[in-house]
């Protein structure tokens, strides 16, 4: 039994590469093995297939070309049905008619549906390629819709092919029909007539359909995830260049080498599968959407699937947090000057076309912008580039099935749709359909009329609000989530505890919510009591030395640090204010913790240097012994009762002068009326 030769990957689709597979007409059929097919719906295993000649030279046409076949599909089927025809022509049934209609004109419409449907799907898969290559090079703008024409070929196909049937209908059937025909022959010819128009403004609804769901994704792509794609689209071609001239380092077992991509050697087409894992293939609804954009990193040429290649190496170190630090150790040290702990971008310089795109990528790992960058700059920036890729395909893979759930219902109501286009051109009573139709919805509101309404209210949540994405730290309600997955009706978070949260999106359309990752450089403020006679020179010191310290570190912080007195309560301390300004988000907790905590130590450092302490005096000053005096009780006592005699002596003591009961304003009493006195 011969061995199966491993079939060579071509990059290109060989289902439309015309001359694909011409070549294999320069061995003989009985060379072929069908475990080896072109595609994967031809491929069958040893003895499932008869091994005598004709099988095997069927089955190696098959696999030729695109070519070869479509004909041995086109050509049969053709032969069968011009029999009529040429019996007709041959004058064997001269007189054979259907329906008044001679069989001659039979075979050709036939034709024309049989023909016209292959013909309408190659032209819906070549034309697409050959408006962008011409069209789409002068006007730019017209690439989006190309490219949404060429996801939808089939849709396209469909609706040429129900035209190209309605139109020759008439010409080739219904005005060649015999007038002796009989009136049940008239009505026929007539209802069929009505019903190919029906299919064809259905089909035109159906494609409607379609583009409106590519319309969808594509604004809710453009607005949500064009900028993050590019932005790592950019930083994933600076990591190939800059590996593709990195070195190998012996000795060096920390470092990303070929051997790590030993598991891509075995089947190259595994770097794609987890990127490209829930994007529907190329015939389906909303493919080229979220297929061309659902691995946000562009890996062109052929040497994509070669295991060894930058770009595979790249593509497959960053699907692991291990792999992503092994790669940013291998460009350290292949860049590092000898004897230095940085690298500059003097060193990658010249592996780029202008030093405006070199700064542009040293920017990528020199977060504090001091113009170097160390191993562990390089560690981080690596980390986040794997943590985005993996974040924009979560999502994208998710929001694919939210589309793919919103076309089941948009389907729905076009399949209800079509029913009533195709009664009303079978001409129906106009109005018991529609008394019909009312009924059913006035009873389907009253069924399911609060579903339909958190459905709508859903679809406008997360295609036009869209507050998140999959893998988002979120506050909702002062309570902390990370988004885990995005369903068309509810939303699965989890907490902070590890708990899964399952939310109905109706629900988070009433609700705050606080996207951390979107958010630009986050701040905090940090609120502390000192002691009450802390002057303003002393506040001033701390600035000064604060200051300093985030100047230091620009690679967490931002260079700014003020202080703020808020009040200093009943006299007994000072409230101060200061912000920790971050230099990124708060998506990453860990490391956001890691920057507060080494902001507080360095503030409680810098306030130790001042000689600033709080409420209570210098924590680490000596204390001495505390005294307490004891009273003994009877002088207590006696000491109470004297200032309570004390106290009644003087509320008994006479006025002095007596009581003056003269009014103060007498001068407006009767004249000669006086005071009175009483002594």
């Amino acid at each position: 039994m011969p061995e199966p030769v491993k079939p060579s990957v071509n990059h290109r689709s060989s289902s439309w590469d015309v001359l694909n597979g011409m070549k294999k007409f320069e061995h003989g059929y009985e060379e072929f093995d069908s475990r080896n097919a072109s595609q994967n719906h031809l491929v069958f295993a040893d003895g499932d297939v008869p091994q005598n000649k004709v099988s095997k030279f069927y089955h190696y046409l098959l696999n030729v070309s695109i070519v070869t076949r479509w004909i041995l599909f086109i050509v049969p089927i053709m032969a069968i049905i011009w029999i009529p025809a040429i019996l007709q022509l041959s004058d064997t049934s001269p007189n054979g008619n259907i329906w008044g209609v001679k069989l001659l004109w039979w075979s050709i419409w036939l034709s024309v549906v049989w023909a016209g449907w292959w013909v309408a799907l190659a032209g819906s898969r070549l034309l697409p390629p050959l408006i962008r290559a011409t069209i789409g090079a002068v006007a730019v703008g017209t690439r989006k819709y190309i490219d949404w024409a060429g996801a939808l070929h089939r849709y396209i196909a469909f609706f040429a092919w129900t035209l190209a049937m309605w139109i020759t209908w008439n010409p080739v059937i219904d005005s060649q029909q015999e007038s002796n025909a009989s009136d049940k022959s008239v009505r026929i010819i007539n209802l069929i007539g009505r019903f190919l128009f029906g299919f064809y403004l259905c089909s035109a609804v159906l494609l409607g359909e379609k583009f409106a769901i590519q319309w969808i994704a594509g604004k809710f792509h453009e607005r949500s995830y064009a900028e993050r794609i590019a932005d790592q689209k950019f930083a994933v071609r600076s990591l190939v260049t800059l590996y593709r001239h990195s070195s190998d380092i012996p000795g060096r077992s920390d470092t990303l080498k070929a051997s790590h991509a030993k598991n891509a050697s075995v089947n190259p087409k595994k770097i794609f599968k987890r990127a490209m894992k829930g994007v529907r293939i190329a015939a389906t609804t909303t493919t080229t959407a979220f297929g061309n954009v659902a691995v946000p990193i562009d890996l062109t040429g052929s040497s994509v699937l070669q295991p060894n290649s930058p770009q595979a190496m790249v593509k497959t170190a960053l699907e692991s947090a291990n792999k992503s630090r092994l790669l940013a150790r291998r460009l350290f040290y292949s860049f590092v000057q000898p004897g230095s702990d940085y690298v500059f971008v003097q060193d990658i310089q010249r592996f780029f076309a202008t030093p405006e795109e070199a700064d542009q990528v040293f920017a990528l790992f020199d977060k504090d912008t001091n113009g170097d960058a160390s191993r562990d700059e390089l560690e981080m920036a690596c980390m986040e580039f794997h943590r985005e890729q993996l974040s924009i395909e979560h999502s994208m893979q998710d929001l694919d099935s939210a589309v793919g759930r919103l076309d089941n219902i948009f389907m729905s109501v076009y399949f209800v749709a079509a029913l009533l286009i195709i009664a009303i051109c079978m001409e129906a009573e106009l109005s018991t359909l529609v008394t019909g139709a009312g009924t059913f919805v006035l009873g389907l509101s009253w069924l399911i009329g609060s579903t339909l309404s958190d459905v709508l209210t859903s679809i406008i949540f997360l295609f036009i609000r869209h507050p998140f994405d999959v893998g988002d730290r979120v506050d909702i309600d002062d309570v902390a989530y990370t988004v885990k997955e995005i369903r068309l009706l509810s939303t699965i978070f989890l907490n902070v505890d590890g708990v899964y949260v399952q939310v109905p999106n109706s629900v988070l359309n009433t609700h705050f919510i606080h996207n951390i990752r979107r958010s630009p450089e986050m701040s905090e403020d940090f609120k502390f009591d000192v002691a009450y006679n802390t002057t303003f020179e002393d506040i001033e010191r701390l600035r000064n030395n604060m200051l300093q310290f985030v100047k230091t570190e620009r690679r967490d912080y931002q260079p700014v640090f003020d202080v703020q007195v808020l009040d200093y309560p009943e006299q007994e301390k000072i409230t101060l204010s200061a912000e920790i300004k971050y230099k990124s988000n708060g998506q990453l907790e860990g490391l956001k913790a890691r920057r507060r905590n080494k902001w507080v130590c360095a503030l409680k450092t810098a306030l130790a240097e001042v000689g600033i302490y709080g409420p209570s005096g210098n924590p680490n000053g000596a204390t001495g012994p505390t005294r307490y005096t004891q009273v003994p009780w009877e002088e207590v006592k006696a000491e109470d009762q004297r200032a309570s005699h004390e106290a009644h002596h003087a509320s008994n003591v006479p006025h002095v002068g007596g009581w003056n009961l003269s009014d103060s304003n007498a001068a407006i009493g009767k004249p000669g009326e006086s005071s009175i006195n009483l002594h």
